[in-house]
């Protein structure tokens, strides 16, 4: 489950692949703790098959949240499986805010730091600590916001949001659908990181804030299915365009072939 606790972005992050801003908006903590119980409600499905529960921090840059550490503590708390902050890395370079989030015992903790000299205009700072990854270089972009000026790169033909509709539509179960999305990234497919959760609550089909809204933090299960079977053609990333005939009715968009 990706949670979006900050539409907010430093002039640092000034490469980000979507329109995050300095305008944006930190998710309050009343949000964050009810989008941690829609997050079990959801994969109450997949937790019953054993299957480990993810959670991805994201943003903009989501530690430039005021309460990050505070999060992250009730996630370690929860003992939810895997807790990924997806970020710049540029935190690193401060010594508080390195020492607070990673603590020796917070082994379930992962820091993906997402970082291509294309597009962000500071490199961060390169640690040793096994939990601490990098992507220096991407492969692939969804072509909405700041991602549309990302020249040379390839879109991706389905951002995640045709994964989940199309399980959902076939399954009649959003619960179902995401048990099965949380099956496939055991082994390796993307998968665990939709639906979304913006920082304003509203649960989207997809990992961007430019997807389809499905409901919010308040919605039942129920609600987020019947949303996603009721979508009908959005195509905002132009999605609908790149998919075959099959893959259209897949995710129940009218064709003539």
């Amino acid at each position: 489950m990706l949670i979006k606790v900050t539409n907010y972005c430093t002039a640092a992050c000034s490469h980000c692949m979507e329109d995050s801003t300095p305008k944006g908006l930190h998710m309050t903590r009343e949000i964050f703790d009810k989008a941690l119980a829609f997050s079990e409600r959801i994969e109450r499905r997949a937790s019953d098959m054993g299957v480990p529960s993810s959670i991805l921090l994201s943003g903009g840059e989501c530690t430039e949240h005021p309460e990050i550490v505070s999060f992250v503590e009730t996630l370690i708390e929860r003992r939810t499986a895997v807790i990924t902050l997806i970020t710049n890395g540029l935190w690193l370079d401060d010594p508080k805010l390195r020492s607070a989030l990673l603590r020796k015992q917070w082994t379930n903790l992962l820091v993906q730091v997402t970082y291509d000299p294309r597009f962000y205009a500071k490199p961060p700072p390169k640690i040793n600590d096994s939990r601490v990854y990098y992507v220096d270089a991407l492969q692939l972009f969804i072509p909405l916001g700041r991602g549309k000026r990302s020249k040379g790169l390839p879109p991706r033909k389905a951002p995640t949001s045709f994964n989940l509709r199309s399980l959902t539509r076939g399954l009649k179960s959003v619960e179902e659908a995401i048990a099965q999305l949380r099956l496939r990234t055991l082994s390796g497919r993307s998968g665990h990181c939709v639906p979304s959760i913006g920082s304003d609550g509203t649960i989207r089909a997809g990992e961007t804030n430019s997807c389809w809204p499905i409901g919010t933090v308040d919605s039942t299960n129920d609600e987020v299915t019947q949303a996603l079977l009721n979508m009908g053609s959005c195509n905002h990333c132009g999605l609908e365009d790149r998919l075959s005939p099959r893959e259209k009715r897949a995710i129940g968009v009218s064709t003539s072939d």
